[in-house]
This record gives C-alpha cells, structure tokens and sequence, in this order.
C-alpha cells in the first residue's frame, strides 16, 4: 500500500480528532434516548463514515507486483548467396540444402528444439537481410550477392541476444570489432572435397602503346589438384596472343604468373585470359576473365613521299617535325631515272627509292601516307598501289597534295578508288591567276578547318589566307566534302576529305600552301594558323578521338554483371543545328546482339551527357550513341562480380568472425543444441510487472460509503429519531 495525501498530514489528524469527538458526544446523547446498544451501533456508522472520508485525503492506492521470464530473442541468419547453391561432391545437393536439412531434418530439428527454448525468427542472407516464416524455409533459393554481414548484425542487435549463422563463409565482413552481438557459425560445405581452378585476379593496365610490350599479371589459385600443369592463354577475340604453362604443387595454392605481349593495332581491344576446365570442378565460370585494353600511338607515324625538294614539301616537314607527337620518315625525289649523271654509282650519295620495302612490307606499319605532288609512273609499277587501297580499307590513312602532272596519272590505278575526287586522266594544272580561298559551310564546322573557337573569327581567318597560284582543277565525288574552294565564278575543291573503308583520305589540290605560312607571316598574324591546320590535318586522318564530334567516354574499371554501369558523352553543340540540338539517343547490347535497358540524362556542361545501363551478364557490351552528325559506336567489357569468382567454403572465416562477436563456432560433430543453450539460458531476460491503483477511485469504495449513510438514517428512522 502507498499513501500520498492530499491535505497536510496535521489537517488530516485534527479532522480525524475532532471526527472521534463529534461521535463521541453523538453516542452519549443517543445513548440517553436509545440506550447504549442502539447508541453503540449508530456511533460506528458514523465513526465508519469519518474514517472512509479521512481516508480518501490520505490518498491510498494498492500496488501489485509479478515476476516474469522471457524467452531469449534467437536470429537464425541463413546465407542465400551464389556460393550456396554450388553442389556438394557427392553431387545430390547443394550447401543451402545441406543447411536446409539442418534445420527441419534428423530426431532432433534444430529449428524445433530452438523454437521452445527461445522466441527464433528467421532472416535470409542475399541481397539483402530478409525476414522469412517457416513455410517459405524449404522455397528458399540460393542466388543472392553477399550482403555485408556486420551490417545484418548491426540493425538485428537491438531486438536479438544472439544469432546463429549457416553460412559457407563467403560472406562480406570488415568489422573489426565486436557487433554488439554474439553469432554462432555453423559451417556448411566440406572443405576438403572442394576442387577448383580460377583466375582470381588480372592486372593489366587499361592504356598501352602501340608497338610496346605489355605486361599483364594473371593470379591463378587452385583447390584439389596438386601436381597439375596448366596451360594460361591470353586472347584478343579469338586471335591467341600468347601463352605460358603453369605447375600446381600444393592441395590449395595461389600463384602469380606473368604475360605479356606487343599490341600492333591502335583501338579499343577486349582481351580475355582463360584456363581450360577440369575434371571435377565444382565451378567453370571463373576459369576465364574479359578485360578490356585501349592501345594508343605513342607518336603518329608517317611516310611522306615528295616528287621533289619544293618549298611546300619544306613547311610541310617542318610542320611534322616541330610537333613531338610525329615520327615522319620522308622521300624526296631528287632525281627520275631519266637523268643522267656521269658520276659512277658507287661515289652516288644518293639512295635508290625502296619500293618493294615500302609498300609491300613496312606499310602496315605507318598511320599516315603522304604523297606530295609525286608522279608515280617514273618509279614503280601501278600494281604496287595496290598495297595502298588495301592500307586504307583497313583503317590507315592516305593524303595527296596537288601539284604538276600529279592527278592525271593515277586516273585507272587502284588510288583513283580512295580519293574523294574525280580524276579525268587530262593536265588540270593551272596558275593562270591567284585564286582566293573560301571556307564551305562543311568546312566551317569540320576539324580540320575548325582553327578558331569562335566562328566569325574562324571565317575571317581564311578569308585573310593568301591566295594561291598553282590549283589542280578538280571535282568531288558525291561521297567527298569540299572543306575549301575558289572563290570564283566556277568553283573549284582546295581542300576535300572523304572516307574509304575503315580509313581515311584527304586532297589538298594545290602545291601552294606554304604560302598561307609566309603570307600570314608577312601580315603580321604569324604562323600559328599554318601549324595547327596541319595538326590537325593528321590528328582527323589518323582518327585522333580528341577530335571526333561526338566521343564516348568509358569507365577506367570494367563493368560489373549485377551493377549499374556508367559513361559519359561528349558532343561539341557547334556542330549541331539549333532545331537538332538533343536529338541524341543511346543503345546498348548485350554479347548475343540483344538490346538492353539503358538511360541518358544531360548534365549541368552543354553537350554532356551521361548514360547508363545494368548488364546481367559477363561479356562484351556494344553501346551505341546516334546524334544529327552521325553514330559512334564503342564496346565495353563486363566482368563477373567479385564474389563469384572463388567459391571454396572459408571456415577459417567463419571461425574469426564468431570469435570478434563473442560467439563460438560450432562444427556438425559438436552438440549444436547443447552449445547455444549455454548462450539462451545466459541471456533469458527477467522483468516485474508493477500495478497500481487508487483505491477511492474504486466503486466498491463509495457503494461502502453510500451502505454505511444509508444504514445510520434507515436505523434512526425506525428507532424515532427521523
């Protein structure tokens, strides 16, 4: 009982005293005209209604308590990942199965026994921690990522005294530190059976050179097959690369081996290193690792080939030379074969021209082949251009410069294919008069002839070039765009580019443009303009992606199947119309040519975009971007996740980290249910159940109050007192 009174405790003892009197005197003058018995019992009632009333002030109230026990909270964590799936060796079923029967098979199903001992509740481990119901146990599939366990351990500690795991260990887990909740692990998967072969992991740079050797450090860790020799290959597509055989000495061994090769192509190749399958292994699809390699110039190789030492010949190489980005080996006709020179040849310090070398072996070789007013007919056959088409189809690049006598003799050879322009086997040379240069509007956006930022300053800029006197009269062909023209009446291609298979071709119909760096000099503008018009003259021929309208810029890392992968798209704006501005749109497909779900939002820049996509598989992606100027396509390679690639059971793993959360890990031989009831009966949670309540509130109360009143008047009424 507690007694909070409302009234000092003094008011309530004088009350009380004078309460005691008043009856007092009462019974005494009843007593006179009743007697003592009947004065007596009147005297009470009274007495007994005082009390109840001076009761209520002290403010009385009851309080109940009780003890309970409760049963220990129990979180059974079921790991659902990939490597759950994977087989047992015998082959019948699987390690999530194994834990399954675990649970709800044998005299004793764990699962049952906990459930009396605790309050269990189930939570699947995949991607993500997932309350489940018995029912769903025995549907429950393996297949999900690794969700990071401390994590899981982290949101369940507040509700759970302890958690069991069922796990194979392959598992995230970078807490160090205690959880704030023990776990039991109980391992699933046998340790010993497990074999396997995989490629952990590739390290190789994601740019090369061209031309230099390459090294790429493969990891290969092996279970269960000590004394096998490996063969390592490395691949680009199907072509062999090359490849080194590797011995497994121990049962379970991880090994370093490196490759290495010289890339000869410049472009974004996707490589792959595999080793074969073997007999028995528990896993294939980790024996083989795409990757992707982008091999670039080191310097842009070009073969210049000059029908004489001319003055545009001259500003020309010293345009090459004085950039550091170009390794230009050139010859110059100083002689035909019909000179005569009385001079013996051994005291001759002229070369002959290696044809054979040049054309037929070292080729391939060169980005660019430059042929500068050289008239063929005097040094080789027409059959030796024939190695030049098939340089161009298959992506090199080829320039003419115009000049005397030039275009006239390739009318009929395998060169007239490639140019953008028609030849009339007729002399086209003229120097009648100068003729002005004039910028067309494909020139105007083209970047080639794309010299200044701004373009009023651009258009200016030609307009100050000086005119020339030597043009070859030429016309384009309906596949070439005209860059410059003559400024006359008939109009006459300067500068003409076009494309050829997968290369590039440029004329440049004049002998005279060394004049637009001395005239420009002359003028006080310097030589600048000359400079970066040949800059980027071979930067476009060579397909430098630095000046491609529209670029994809990839990931450095390759995408992961499962995760969202992201790329950024660059398209210069002054090349595109204002009612064709963000007519953009983004495909990407899968490695078997399907089409996949991708998105494309712009950002803050003008003209940049970002594009994503999810891969669900491993493989070579195509992505495709389409604008107003034309599509550009890349390729991108998609590697498997991280936790795919080994398998083996890691009790070793499970083991620390039941150790770092004060639990215990429990192998299939201990007594499982003995052990975690040592860790139940430990945290069995107690409490009090406290009641209270007021006792004048109850109605009992007043019924007593109201019995008590009504006997006094009921009896003084029937004894003549009322």
């Amino acid at each position: 009982m507690n007694w909070i009174p409302v009234f000092p405790l003094w008011l309530i003892l004088t009350l009380l005293v004078l309460g005691w009197a008043a009856v007092i005197v009462q019974y005494d003058l009843t007593r006179r005209r009743l007697g003592s018995s009947r004065a007596i019992i009147l005297s009470l009632l009274r007495l007994g209604v005082i009390l109840l009333l001076l009761s209520f002030a002290l403010n009385p109230s009851a309080v109940a308590r009780k003890e309970h026990k409760m049963l220990s909270p129990i979180a059974i964590l079921l790991d659902t990942s990939k490597s759950m799936g994977l087989a047992t060796h015998s082959g019948k079923s699987s390690r999530l199965q194994d834990a399954k029967a675990l649970l709800l098979d044998g005299e004793k199903p764990l699962l049952k026994s906990l459930t009396g001992r605790g309050e269990v509740k189930l939570y699947g481990l995949g991607d993500s921690l997932r309350a489940f119901d018995g029912g769903e146990l025995t549907r429950l599939k393996a297949g999900g990522k690794q969700v990071d366990l401390a994590d899981a351990l982290d949101r369940l500690r507040r509700e759970y005294s302890l958690a069991i795991l069922l796990s194979d260990g392959n598992l995230k887990w970078e807490k160090k530190n205690s959880a704030g909740i023990p776990l039991i692990t109980i391992p699933v998967g046998d340790t010993g059976e497990y074999r396997d072969t995989l490629i952990k992991e590739v390290k190789a740079p994601s740019l090369a050179f061209r031309g230099r050797e390459v090294r790429i450090d493969v990891t290969i860790k092996s279970y269960g097959y000590a004394g096998l020799t490996l063969p390592v290959l490395l691949k680009d597509g199907n072509k062999l690369l090359t490849a080194k055989n590797m011995t497994i000495k121990q049962t379970s061994e991880e090994m370093t081996l490196p490759l290495s090769f010289i890339p000869e192509e410049v472009g974004q190749h996707h490589l792959s290193v595999s080793i074969p399958a073997q007999f028995g292994e528990s896993l294939t699809s980790n024996n083989s690792v795409h990757f992707s390699l982008r091999v670039v110039r080191d310097k842009i190789r070009i073969l210049m080939v000059s029908g004489n030492p001319s003055m545009n010949y001259r500003f020309m190489r010293m345009a090459f030379k004085n950039d550091p980005s170009i390794d230009l080996l050139s010859f110059v006709i100083l002689r035909t074969p019909s000179n005569i020179l009385n001079v013996p040849i051994q005291e001759q310090s002229l070369i002959p021209f290696p044809v054979e070398t040049l054309f037929s072996k070292e080729l391939k070789n060169f980005d660019l082949l430059l042929f500068d007013n050289f008239p063929y007919q005097f040094y080789f056959n027409q059959k030796v251009l024939a190695p030049v088409r098939e340089f161009v189809r298959d992506g090199g690049s080829f320039s003419m410069i115009g000049g005397p006598n030039v275009f006239d003799s390739y009318a009929g050879t395998p060169i007239e294919d490639i140019l953008p322009v028609r030849l009339t086997g007729r002399r086209d040379y003229h120097r009648d008069s100068p003729r002005e240069v004039t910028l067309t509007p494909a020139g105007a956006n083209h970047p080639i002839t794309h010299l200044s930022p701004d373009e009023n300053e651009n258009v200016r800029l030609w307009q100050d070039m000086p005119p020339l006197d030597g043009v070859n009269l030429l016309e384009p062909k309906n596949s070439g765009r005209v860059l410059l023209e003559s400024s006359e009446r008939t109009s006459r291609p300067i500068l003409t580019v076009g494309d050829f298979g997968k290369g590039r071709v440029m004329v440049l119909s004049t002998d005279d443009s060394w004049k637009w760096y001395m005239g420009m000099v002359a003028k006080g503008k310097g030589h600048w303009a000359y400079l970066r018009f040949m800059e980027k003259m071979v930067r476009w021929l060579t397909k430098d992606p630095g000046l491609d309208p529209v670029q994809i810029i990839l990931p450095e890392r390759a995408g992961t199947a499962g995760q969202e992968t992201g790329i950024r798209i660059t398209l210069r704006e002054n090349d595109l119309s204002s009612d064709s501005k963000g007519a953009i749109s983004l495909s990407v497909f899968n490695p078997d040519g399907l089409k996949i779900v991708s998105t494309l939002k712009t950002t803050g820049p003008s003209g940049e975009y970002v594009g994503s996509f999810f891969p669900e598989e491993e493989g070579v992606h195509k992505i495709k971007v389409e604008t107003p100027l034309g599509s550009v396509e890349e390729s991108l390679a998609i590697t498997r996740p991280g936790e795919d690639l080994d398998g083996a059971p890691q009790h070793e793993r499970l083991r620390m980290i039941s150790a770092s959360t004060g639990g215990k890990f429990l192998s299939r031989g201990d007594d499982l249910l003995k052990e975690i009831e040592s860790y139940v009966g430990r945290d069995a949670n107690r409490f009090i159940e406290e009641r209270s309540f007021q006792l004048w509130s109850r109605p009992y109360v007043l019924a007593i109050l109201l019995f008590l009143l009504t006997m006094e008047w009921y009896l003084r009424r029937r004894w003549g007192m009322v």
